[in-house]
C-alpha cells in the first residue's frame, strides 16, 4: 500500500462510528496497488473499519489466509472480505458495495 511505508503485516486503517453501517472491512493486497487504494477509498464511505493485510511475497502466511477465503488458485489482489464473507475483488466489492447504498436508500 503505497501511504503505508511502514506497512507490517496486519493493520487497521479505518475505524468509524455510523449509525446505519455496521460492516467491518478486510483487504488483502500489496504495497504498490493501485485498486487496493482504490477499493480501500471506497470501503471508508461504507464500513466501520477496514483492516489491510499485505500478502506480498515476504508474508507466505497472510497469503494462506487469503486463500481460505479466496480459494487456493487466487492470485491477484486486493481481495476482500466484509463480516467474514468473501467479496472479491475490486469490481465485486464496487457491485456489493452498490447493492447496500442502494438497499440502504430502500430503507
Amino acid at each position: 500500500f503505497p501511504h503505508s511505508n511502514l506497512l507490517t503485516n496486519k493493520e487497521t486503517i479505518y475505524t468509524y462510528e455510523r449509525n446505519n453501517t455496521n460492516m467491518d472491512a478486510v483487504v488483502y493486497g500489496t504495497r504498490n496497488c493501485r485498486f487496493c487504494e482504490q477499493v480501500v477509498r471506497s470501503l471508508k464511505k461504507h464500513t466501520t473499519s477496514v483492516t489491510r493485510i499485505d500478502v506480498s511475497a515476504d508474508n507466505p502466511e497472510n497469503l494462506e489466509e487469503m486463500k481460505k477465503f479466496a480459494g487456493k488458485d487466487a492470485r491477484t489482489v486486493p481481495q476482500v472480505v466484509i463480516d467474514g464473507k468473501y467479496i472479491g475483488g475490486y469490481t465485486e466489492t464496487e457491485r456489493y458495495l452498490n447493492i447496500v447504498t442502494f438497499s440502504e436508500g430502500l430503507k
